[in-house]
């Protein structure tokens, strides 16, 4: 519906340019003629008819200068006359001898050289009224229709594509443009080009996909760069208020195709009230050579301090204050992934207390395989992975 709403003044040019040229073209292109119409350009049939009541007339009243004015309205060229009076008496003359004496001595008067074409009124003129350059709109009429559509729905359809390729700017924040953690661990994370007057979200877009073009803009650590070994994956992951379903899981898989485990974020605790008002999170990792799933809560600043929240979430796992920047480890038997807070920014309105729930936080997630050395001695049996983030009211 919001594509529609986007592009429905082009739909509202378009109907209207239809009927606008359908009334034109079927005008345009139709076999009707409209002639300057006059007695003498009845078809020869209908001359015949005219011809024939003159006849009558001029055997009632014998006037021959009226029976003659009368037959001035006949176009005389190219025999015009004679054809009329023969249309006549076949008309009338075969069934009816008396309208056939009627037509002999109106014959005598018209050919017997008292009878001329009237010349005040053109009684021969069969041009049509419209003019010589409407025959030209006749043509142009149906190529204009096809090129003007052609235009519209180009038209209509370059306005959806640039709607669906926007990318939504978002702001940046002072402790995001530190979320790097320094030249050591790479280049800022920041998207290039990107600022605070960026900040007008696309509501044609769901909060998930939102999410997901945030996630793509955003640049990845280099661990290279600081001489350390580069992890197996890498992800990134954007929540963004709105996104009713969040939940984001990733395999880990080495190169050659091998699963390890899978790794994610979920929506660990919402405040009561209206709406659906994320106040901390759940990373989690599953190793599939360890029995455990590893989890650690990242809590906003106002929840980290609720005693009462903090003693419901305790059961999932370790509880850790959201921080722009901070990094948090979580370790299995053979995995260690390290989730890093890339972008954080709190909600506000909604009845809500200061920094307590999430309006956009970006976290990336990076995994390492364990060296032998550092694993855990014995792996226990695999298990499987965890099941879609629980939310605790």
């Amino acid at each position: 519906m919001d594509q529609i709403k986007r592009i429905q003044p082009v739909l509202i040019a378009f109907g209207v340019l239809i009927l606008a040229t359908l009334l034109g073209f079927g005008w345009g292109v139709s076999s009707v003629r409209i002639e300057d119409t006059g007695i003498w350009q009845l078809q020869v049939s209908y001359q015949g008819i005219y011809v024939q009541a003159v006849a009558d007339a001029f055997a009632l009243d014998g006037n021959e200068q009226l029976a003659a004015d009368r037959l001035s309205f006949i176009c005389q060229q190219n025999d015009g006359l004679n054809k009329s009076f023969m249309e006549a008496e076949q008309r009338y003359g075969v069934f009816d001898p008396g309208k056939q004496a009627n037509l002999d001595e109106l014959r005598a008067l018209a050919f017997g050289g008292q009878v001329f074409e009237n010349q005040d009124v053109g009684v021969c003129n069969t041009l049509p009224v419209d003019p010589p350059v409407l025959g030209l709109v006749r043509v142009i009429a149906p190529l204009g229709f096809v090129l003007a559509l052609l235009a519209i729905v180009g038209m209509g359809i370059l306005m959806v594509i640039r709607g669906g390729e926007g990318i939504l700017p978002f702001s940046v924040r002072a402790e995001a443009a530190k979320a790097a953690g320094g030249p050591e661990r790479g280049k800022s994370t920041v998207p290039a080009g990107m600022t605070v007057e960026q900040i007008a979200a696309d509501q044609s877009k769901s909060a998930a996909a939102r999410g997901a073009a945030i996630s793509s803009r955003v640049e990845k650590t280099d661990f290279t760069g600081s001489g350390e070994k580069p992890p197996l994956v890498q992800f990134m992951t954007t929540y963004l208020h709105g996104d009713e379903m969040y939940d984001d899981s990733f395999s880990i898989e080495t190169a050659s195709g091998e699963f390890l485990g899978e790794t994610g974020v979920g929506v660990a605790h919402i405040l009561p009230g209206e709406g659906k008002l994320v106040a901390a999170l759940e990373v989690w990792l599953f190793d599939k050579n360890d029995i455990r799933t590893i989890t650690k809560v990242l809590l906003s600043e106002f929840t980290f301090r609720d005693d009462a929240v903090r003693a419901k979430l305790t059961a999932k796992g370790d509880l850790v204050q959201l921080q722009p920047g901070d990094r948090t480890t979580l370790e299995t038997a053979t995995l260690r992934v390290e989730a890093r807070i890339v972008d954080l920014v709190y909600g506000t309105g909604s009845g809500a207390p200061a920094n307590s729930f999430l309006e956009r936080i970006t976290i990336e997630l990076a995994a390492w395989k364990r060296e032998a050395s550092s694993a855990s001695a014995a792996p226990a049996a695999p298990s499987a992975p965890p099941p879609a983030s629980s939310v605790l009211p």
